[in-house]
């Protein structure tokens, strides 16, 4: 039972923590792939691409390529 528990604990913060860097320390985004879309996004849960996300028009980038793409921080996430 100790042993689920701590592997449970482990995967929750390893897994909050993977989500907004990868492997290599590098900060991932999530945008949509609409033609109107601007914004890159903190997390999927944000309430300004929740529909882009449950239509699967999403996709995880790095932050230096949204930027490169002219994208903006999204005005929810990066309150």
């Amino acid at each position: 039972m100790l042993k689920t528990l701590f592997l449970t604990l482990t995967f929750f913060l390893l897994g909050a923590t993977v989500d907004a860097t990868s492997q290599s320390g590098t900060t991932m985004v999530y945008i949509s792939t609409g033609n109107s879309a601007y914004a890159y996004h903190a997390k999927l849960e944000c309430r300004t691409i929740k529909r882009c996300v449950a239509e699967g028009h999403w996709k995880k980038i790095t932050l230096a390529e949204a930027q490169k793409m002219g994208r903006k921080p999204c005005g929810v996430c990066y309150k």
